[in-house]
């Protein structure tokens, strides 16, 4: 039977039926080809929006590792500096990542994978902000990854923070001698050290640098040497520190 004459017989048979019979009728017949739409629809709704969400500019790319909220079920960093810096959410991709956990002197498959990551995301230049504890700031700061802040904390900034418990992280530079070996040749402020911020503080059970600043290692804010977003940097600085 032609694919017309097939149209016709359904719709004469569908004519005089009551609008309840009707819809039973097309599902028991249609139900697979419904669900196949269906189905088809949300995929590509899916990828447009994935597609358009990944054409957008990114406002700020920020993680946290070993904080308490990594084990949380939300992460209200994001919302606040939302909130704070007056992100458009509909015009820019924004990213405050809480879940990294690396665990000191482990080789588990989170710590590894989590390794990789931080990595990977300093060499693709996509990181604008790391908070972390000293140890682990130490670690990054001696591959060169933190910014140097000399141009950007002026005295007056430096003074407020300081005046408010904040005191400056160094690291150290490195250069290669004659026989490639690194060696220090100086340091250069490259963070903040945010262990008596209020608003961390009331993040979480407790705080969200809680575990650590017990331990003895107080987070640090730092910005990497190559985001190019550094004044959303400031603002997210701003809000931790409470200026």
């Amino acid at each position: 039977m032609a694919i017309k004459d097939e149209i016709r017989k359904e719709n004469l048979k569908l004519k005089d039926m009551p609008f309840k019979k009707k819809v039973s009728y097309i599902w028991d017949y249609y139900k697979f080809p419904i669900i196949g739409l269906i189905a088809a629809s949300i995929f590509l709704c899916t990828f447009i929006k994935d597609y358009r969400q990944n054409r957008r500019p990114v406002y700020l790319d920020a993680i946290l590792i070993n904080s308490d909220l990594a084990y949380g079920y939300d992460n209200p960093l994001t919302d606040d500096y939302i909130e704070y810096a007056g992100v458009d959410t509909e015009a820019y991709n924004l990213t405050i990542d809480s879940s990294i956990v690396i665990t000191e002197n482990s080789y588990d498959q989170m710590t590894m994978a989590n390794v990789q990551k931080v990595f990977a995301m300093y060499s693709a230049g996509e990181l604008d902000v790391v908070i972390a504890p000293e140890p682990t700031a130490d670690e990054y700061g001696a591959i060169g990854a933190h910014m140097d802040l000399t141009g950007i904390l002026t005295d007056e900034f430096k003074k407020e923070l300081e005046d408010k418990g904040f005191g400056i992280y160094y690291t150290t530079e490195y250069e290669e001698d004659e026989n490639g070996t690194q060696k220090p040749v100086g340091t250069y402020p490259a963070g903040i050290y945010i262990n008596n911020s209020e608003y961390l503080k009331k993040l979480g059970n407790g705080g969200a640098y809680a575990t650590q600043i017990a331990a003895g290692r107080k987070p640090v804010f730092t910005i990497t040497a190559t985001s190019t977003r550094t004044d959303n940097a400031l603002k997210l600085l701003r809000m931790i520190t409470g200026r």
